[in-house]
């Protein structure tokens, strides 16, 4: 199977006021317009930005609530992915 092969590490600069800007090549392969909105999330000492639209609002909620209902919240599933990642780290 041919692995597409995909630009996964870029550097940019926080500019006046804070601006982040986003380059080309990903605002052109999520699809990203000049009025686009991304939801910024904090995972320990990284920041995830991720396209913010109505199917991922409404994936997010169903989660939370499916958390809620099994008596975990948010953090539970951020610690987790963070133990995640000292193992896989570990067995590479």
């Amino acid at each position: 199977m041919e692995q597409t092969r995909q630009k996964i590490l870029s550097v940019a600069r926080l500019g006046t006021n804070g601006r982040l800007t986003i380059p080309a090549e990903y605002r052109r392969a999520l699809a990203l317009s000049e009025d686009a909105s991304v939801l910024l999330v904090q995972v320990g000492d990284s920041l995830v930005i991720t396209p913010c639209n109505d199917d991922f609002n409404t994936v997010a909620q169903r989660l939370e609530a499916r958390m809620h209902e099994a008596g975990r919240d948010p953090d539970d599933l951020i610690a987790a992915a963070s133990e995640a990642r000292v193992e896989i780290a570990r067995e590479e």
